[in-house]
């Protein structure tokens, strides 16, 4: 159970630096379209507000809908490989997605189109942090399980080697 927590707080993270990743990669392009359009960068105190504007909503959709599509995509398909299980909590982030951008275009009045561009944009920001956090999971379980396997007394990677004659061609003495 403590290992299953520690697997998702790891994967949440890990969703989380790619939500600042992206941040990052949006302010490198709009200095580049800068450079291009010979305008100015913008002031200086707005560059690492831009990346916090894209690691504030990452927190919240990490916590929303990153990690609850992991977590569903796990439970519905424990007993399936790990593509399988990635593809499921994919599945379930577009759902997710596709519920809250719903939910607040009916509080709000909103256009049905502005919604569907809302879904289509919001999923494609989701999909590459579901990808990772999955991916962290998936990665640390079988790790541990290798790790358990090679560290088990008994096992073959901790019995010492012993000699024997076919080490030392004359016998069990050694030259």
């Amino acid at each position: 159970m403590i290992g299953m927590l520690t697997r998702h707080i790891a994967g949440a993270v890990a969703a989380w630096l790619v939500y600042v990743a992206e941040g990052s990669f949006g302010l490198l392009a709009r200095l580049a379209l800068a450079l291009v359009a010979d305008a100015g960068p913008g002031r200086p105190l707005a560059r690492p507000f831009m990346v916090l504007d894209a690691a504030l909503p990452g927190a919240v959709l990490v916590l929303l809908v990153v990690v609850p599509a992991v977590v569903i995509g796990d439970v519905a398909l424990a007993r399936r490989g790990a593509f399988a299980r990635t593809l499921a909590a994919c599945g379930v982030a577009v759902f997710l997605v596709g519920l809250y951008v719903a939910g607040i275009a009916a509080v709000t009045g909103a256009v049905v189109a502005d919604a569907a561009l809302a879904w289509f944009l919001t999923t494609t920001v989701v999909l590459c942090p579901v990808v990772v956090h999955a991916a962290v999971v998936q990665g640390a379980r079988a790790a541990t399980g290798w790790l358990a396997r090679w560290c088990r007394p008994g096992s073959p990677a901790t019995v010492a080697p012993s000699a024997s004659s076919v080490d030392h061609p004359g016998g069990s003495e050694a030259p």
